[in-house]
């Protein structure tokens, strides 16, 4: 898997690299019009002489001669950096004078009508430039060529193109430097928010300052610290179930262990049975215990995430843990009724069907015998309800508040309830965006818990 490159090195090839390209477009104008300065520079001085040539040409006899001396052309033909060539040609391309056989311009310079003009040809294999000068005869034209190597129009086009350039350069080059040093500068608030949480200790989680922080990287340091929120949520709640646990956990141990030792050492069997059953009972309520702490655990926020938030129909719910507490109600001779209506939201059915097990463990606890426990799921007043409705004691309304808050029970009450029941079902109802609301139902008597969420229209994706 490749390694992600650095924004530093990022940033640089999106800055520098296109500086770097702007250059070389500009270099291929720049040497295009040197190429054409250089030419129309030395095009006309490279004329002159075949001017001179023609001005100087005589017919005697129909016989053409040049009334220059040697002396003179060879004075034409000096210059102390190109080699220079010239050439005459007389109406039938015969040779007339010259120093060298220069090739006779392209077909569509080489006709009787043209004045002079330029071209390019090689002579012994070197590139040269050629000025060709037409003059009028009877017999048709007499044809003057001038050339001369390149090596002034090179160093021209090159002399040209670094007096441009170089400028040019100088100040790209100092552009990058100065890119590159302002983006090592605009990144240093990056540097510094790395050295900030690297010197922290793992339990510091104290949220990151934004105030000091440039705008670009804030919305980077808020979520950052929303995560440190949520992350230290979860130590508290990791703490506090621990704490929870060691302090609820270590009384029904502490009697199992006294029950054990004393039917150890008691040889009397009925008194050993009547502390079997002791221990039988307080098995059951620490299995009790330890089921509603790792419940409370999971469903606290930021343990874990309520899995995929599925459309769940409350009916279905309902139905399924109606059927399991079934036998617990008929033990306590309770009438466990059911008013179920589809009513669908998003969540999690494990966690649902463990917050409508607390209401109905709650419901039939503290319900007397005979009594009766009705469930209800419906859709009203814009929201999915669950609702577990009993006729026993009630809740007061000053202690509503109250019962849910971890391991508290209204004074005076029976049962053998360690106050987690309430609690489990708001933790899993915040997760849920829910809200919970305790009623007096309509016959005046008894205690309604009612769970509002938010509904899901039953579609073809719900269903």
């Amino acid at each position: 898997m490749p390694q992600p490159d650095s924004l530093q090195r990022l940033l640089a090839r999106w800055l520098i690299g296109p500086l770097t390209a702007l250059i070389v477009l500009s270099g291929i104008p720049t040497y295009l019009t040197a190429i054409s300065a250089a030419q129309d520079a030395y095009d006309s001085a490279l004329l002159d002489p075949a001017l001179a040539i023609a001005s100087h040409l005589h017919v005697v006899d129909d016989r053409i001669e040049i009334g220059l001396p040697t002396v003179a052309l060879d004075a034409l033909r000096i210059d102390s950096v190109d080699r220079m060539f010239f050439q005459v040609l007389g109406p039938e391309n015969q040779r007339i004078a010259g120093n060298a056989t220069i090739p006779l311009p392209p077909s569509g310079l080489a006709t009787e009508a043209f004045d002079h003009g330029y071209y390019e040809t090689k002579i012994e294999g070197e590139r040269i430039r050629v000025a060709a000068l037409s003059v009028p005869h009877k017999h048709g034209r007499i044809l003057v060529q001038v050339a001369e190597t390149f090596i002034k129009r090179e160093r021209l086009v090159r002399e040209f193109l670094l007096s441009t350039l170089l400028p040019e350069i100088s100040i790209a080059l100092a552009a990058i430097a100065l890119f590159w040093y302002g983006i090592r500068r605009g990144l240093k608030p990056l540097e510094r928010l790395r050295e900030e949480i690297a010197s922290r200790s793992p339990a510091d989680l104290r949220p990151v300052v934004e105030e000091d922080k440039p705008q670009e990287i804030r919305p980077l340091v808020s979520a950052l610290n929303q995560l440190l929120t949520r992350l230290n949520g979860a130590i508290d709640s990791q703490k506090r179930f621990i704490a929870n646990a060691a302090h609820q956990l270590r009384t029904p141990l502490a009697g199992l262990k006294t029950h054990a030792e004393l039917a150890r050492r008691d040889p009397d069997p009925g008194e050993m049975r009547a502390l079997l059953d002791m221990i039988a009972g307080e098995t059951q309520r620490t299995s009790h215990l330890v089921n509603q702490l790792l419940t409370l655990a999971r469903s606290e926020p930021g343990v874990s995430p309520v899995s995929g938030r599925d459309p769940v129909n409350l009916h279905d719910v309902a139905s399924r843990a109606v059927q399991s507490w079934v036998p617990k109600a008929l033990t306590k001779n309770i009438d466990l009724g059911f008013e179920l209506e589809d009513a669908w939201t998003l969540g999690d059915a494990l966690l649902l069907r463990e917050l409508l097990a607390n209401l109905l463990d709650n419901a039939i606890a503290y319900t007397h015998p005979g009594g009766a426990v009705t469930v209800r799921t419906r859709v009203a007043d814009g929201g999915a309800w669950i609702e577990v409705e009993d006729n026993g004691v009630g809740i007061p309304a000053s202690e509503r508040p109250r019962v849910f808050e971890r391991f508290y029970r209204v004074a005076g009450t029976s049962g053998e309830g360690c106050g987690l029941g309430l609690a489990i079902v708001m933790e899993i109802a915040d997760r849920h965006d829910a809200k919970v609301e305790i009623v007096t139902p309509s016959e005046g008597s008894g205690t309604c818990v009612r769970v509002v969420f938010r509904p899901l229209a039953h579609s073809a994706s719900a269903a």
